[in-house]
This record gives structure tokens, sequence and C-alpha cells, in this order.
């Protein structure tokens, strides 16, 4: 796992895609956090299931590099951490073993597109219109009326049938 990485979290039912901005020296125990109120423990102290010597893996979630630095997709992974910091993109520190790397054929198809979808934010809307919803990694399964699609984070949607482009145009609502 690398900066430029695409990663998502194995702990989170309906994962967000994040992207690898550092790898630093030490584990989990040694990560403070900060809490909104001024508190401060380690990134081992969140993650007790984990064991403490896990390696620290930093990353910025894609809405949040879409939104803070729009161009981010032109910086090289070494790159990515200082350019996190100069545009004061949010960054989480995970267990290297919580995060799991995305297929190479989907970073791919990320990598060359230029959009993404906030499949979390989709997702609820979704699923408040009625549509059956089933997240499974990055890809996002949905049925209505009998008919069932499949969305990729860079906004394709698979299937056919009469809700396609009305589910098309709702996706494209939901598409950075």
């Amino acid at each position: 796992m690398n900066p430029g990485d695409y990663v998502i979290d194995t702990d989170d039912e309906s994962p967000d895609l994040a992207v690898v901005v550092e790898r630093p020296e030490g584990t989990i125990a040694d990560r403070p956090v900060t809490t909104g109120d001024g508190d401060t423990r380690t990134v081992a102290d969140d993650n007790p299931e984990y064991d403490s010597e896990m390696p620290a893996v930093v990353v910025a979630f894609v809405t949040g590099l879409d939104t803070g630095w729009p161009d981010w997709t032109d910086a090289a992974p070494d790159e990515l951490e200082d350019g996190v910091r100069d545009h004061d993109v949010k960054r989480y520190t995970f267990p290297e073993t919580r995060l799991t790397t995305v297929p190479t054929e989907d970073a791919d198809a990320l990598r060359e597109a230029q959009t993404t979808v906030d499949m979390a934010a989709l997702q609820t809307h979704l699923e408040d219109a009625d549509w059956t919803t089933e997240r499974e990694g990055l890809l996002l399964t949905v049925e209505k009326f009998d008919e069932q699609y499949h969305i990729h984070p860079t906004g394709d949607v698979d299937g056919d049938g009469q809700v396609r482009q009305p589910l098309t145009n709702i996706v494209e609502d939901y598409t950075t």
C-alpha cells in the first residue's frame, strides 16, 4: 500500500473511496489524534481490535480531495502528503490491515475517469426513494421494478431496463 493507491475501509459496510497520501514511520500506537474538544488519544485507542504495533496509513477521501484540491489527480504520488496539507484536505489515519487496496482494474478506471460518485450519499438517496440497495466493496447494486443495475464509482451504470436513464440522471447528480 503506497501513496496514490486507492483503498477502502474494510470495517465500513458502505465504504467511501480513499487515496493513500502518506505512509508514516511508526505504528498506530505512535499516531496521536486530537478530538474536537482538544483531547488527545492515539489511532490504536480508536482501533482496539487491531494490534497496536500495526503500521499506520494516512488517507484522504476522494470526495474531500475533489472538493478541497480539484487538481489532486495531476499530482505525483509523492506530492500527495504535502498537497493535502497545503489545501487543508482532511486526513484520516488507519491501521494498515483495516484498509484494502482497490482491485487494479477498478483503480485504473478511476484514475482515467475525471469523475467519481459520492456512493454513500447516492445510496442514501436511492434508499429514500424506495430502491433496494446493496454495497459490496466499491460496487453499488440497486433494484427497482424487478430491474437490477450496478453502479461503479466512476459513474458508469450497468444494466438495461426502463428506469436506466432516470437512474443514470440521479447518479450524475452525485458525481463530482
